[in-house]
């Protein structure tokens, strides 16, 4: 069965392949080159070094830059195995270009079956560790066939993705019962993987191992941003479509009161800036780019590079979780609370439900309506003991659920 869905998969997966790279060099400059950035190592060519015979060989793979940050403090632990680490994006690339005690680091192949066997050929890894969502049928399958050991670690599946995975549970479950075992966040988790392999004694909770990161060595300063250290900071971070135009309408009903309210806006989507960049030029705003950052005076700052959000987060007085206001299922509040800020999100936050249940009334406040976003921002930026209390109780969220990569640790070391 496996073999058929595989075959099925890879012929589907070479089918589309042709129109999604027509799409990407058609879609832009920064688009086209952020997929040929090295694009040997997509196409399977991984100058591997010589490993050290003597020692067994852990291959983990996480995606973009956030699972990159998150498998970090996994590395210390791991030292004395060899440690590959593949993603997806440029951005985690280049992070994990900078962490200490890796043996090798490249972008993934595209899990084109061949693909994937020719790199296992060469490494064959003792245990592949799949961060967080990462099911890619041909990669699982050929470690698999060659007595590797598969450990998903930070195991998520969203209450939104849910459906989609039920509803193709025929292909999904062949695949997700090759794995060896799958360590997930929460209950909710828990429950939707044992629903999905119908094998509760291959999935475990560990916890999030997002909770572990030391966020706080990375900070920056209001005055590295040409804003005074007086200044009030609203930072909006990862926003959507159709969420701007309500935190400008927000900020400038703010600033009414707060005539020293600076706002951030870090969107999701980079390609989306000049977008963002025409709503603060239709309502009168002086902006500028994070890139091109100078000492004039400015309302508003938009993150056009990636990887500076958590280190904004470190200087904001308020944050917003953006996803959450129109229906994307939110993102990850976890860093703004880990640097105790308060925190501001939607109604649509299924994507980290159990991360934002943890956080609501307790260091995180949900709106439902610009109305609510004002009067919330305005109680919190009106009172700085309120402030300062709401985002210690935000970081004792954090604090309360370390311990993840402990437990991980643990599990990989048992197949090792």
């Amino acid at each position: 069965m496996v073999n058929i869905l595989l075959i099925f998969y890879n012929c589907l997966l070479l089918i589309f392949l042709v129109p999604i790279l027509l799409a990407i060099v058609l879609a832009g400059k920064k688009n086209r080159q952020e997929f040929f950035y090295h694009i040997k190592e997509r196409l399977s060519c991984w100058n591997i070094p010589q490993l050290d015979k003597n020692k067994k060989t852990v291959w983990i793979h996480c995606a973009s830059l956030g699972e990159a940050k998150a498998v970090e403090p996994m590395i210390p632990h791991l030292q004395e195995y060899n440690i590959i680490v593949s993603t997806i994006t440029k951005s985690a690339r280049e992070y994990v270009a900078k962490i200490k005690g890796i043996s090798y680091f490249a972008l993934a192949p595209v899990d084109v079956y061949p693909f994937i066997a020719s790199i296992l050929k060469k490494i064959k890894p003792d245990v592949l560790i799949l961060i967080e969502t990462e099911f890619w049928p041909s990669m699982i399958t050929c470690a698999n066939k060659i007595g590797t050991k598969i450990i998903t670690v930070n195991g998520r599946i969203s209450k939104g993705a849910f459906p989609y995975y039920k509803l193709t549970k025929f292909f999904w479950k062949p695949f997700l019962n090759l794995i060896t075992f799958i360590s997930v966040r929460n209950e909710h988790d828990y429950s939707r993987f044992v629903a999905l392999t119908n094998n509760k004694e291959k999935v475990g909770i560990t916890g999030n191992i997002k909770y572990d990161r030391d966020f706080k060595s990375e900070t920056i300063t209001k005055e590295s941003l040409f804003f005074n250290s007086g200044d009030l900071i609203l930072t909006a971070g990862s926003t959507r479509e159709g969420e701007e135009s309500i935190i400008v309408k927000t900020f400038l009903q703010l600033k009414e009161n707060f005539t020293n309210l600076k706002l951030i806006v870090a969107p999701r989507h980079i390609a989306r800036v000049n977008e963002i960049s025409s709503i603060m030029k239709k309502n009168n705003l002086s902006f500028e780019l994070f890139s091109k950052l100078t000492d004039t005076k400015k309302d508003v700052i938009i993150i056009d590079v990636f990887g500076k959000l958590q280190t904004i987060y470190s200087i904001s007085d308020i944050v917003f979780i953006g996803g959450s206001i129109v229906n994307k299922g939110g993102q990850n509040p976890i860093e703004a609370a880990a640097y105790s800020k308060p925190i501001i999100f939607g109604k649509y936050m299924y994507n980290f439900e159990n991360e934002s249940a943890s956080l609501k009334n307790n260091g995180a406040f949900e709106i439902n309506n610009q109305q609510e976003f004002v009067d919330i921002a305005t109680k919190l930026l009106s009172d700085l003991d309120f402030r300062q209390n709401v985002g210690n109780k935000a970081l004792e969220v954090v604090k309360s659920q370390k311990g993840a990569i402990e437990k991980n640790i643990k599990i990989i070391k048992e197949y090792l």
